[in-house]
């Protein structure tokens, strides 16, 4: 009898423990991605990425959204779920980075400046 309830308290606390496992890594692929937008943003407001860089860099957490959005339709990942959604924001972060620290900058004007020389007499 003992061991019956023992194997069923330690079978409760193993469901338990994964739940809020799996909760956790939720959490933390949703700040990633929040974190990977916020900084798409940020180096669009810096004039850091081209609007193609930046669209491109918007497609990608969109497809990666769209996996997400298919690997949970039972509402749980498997590990090995939750490790290709870690690679790909691994990839996407590299992406944002090499985009907002290569040389092309965004056009602030696509008008041509006039150089004025002071008042003529």
């Amino acid at each position: 009898m003992k061991k019956i309830i023992l194997s069923t308290v330690a079978t409760v606390s193993i469901l338990l423990v994964s739940e809020s496992a799996l909760a956790t890594t939720s959490e933390s692929i949703k700040t990633r991605l929040k974190s990977q937008e916020s900084r798409i943003q940020k180096g669009s407001d810096k004039g850091q990425l081209t609007e193609k860089e930046k669209q491109t860099l918007k497609n990608e957490q969109k497809n990666i959204k769209k996996l997400i959005k298919k690997l949970s339709k039972d509402h749980v990942f498997s590990a090995k779920d939750t490790k290709k959604i870690h690679t790909l924001l691994d990839q996407a972060s590299i992406h944002i980075f090499k985009k907002r620290y290569n040389k092309q900058t965004k056009k602030e004007s696509t008008t041509p400046q006039l150089k004025t020389e002071g008042p003529e007499s």
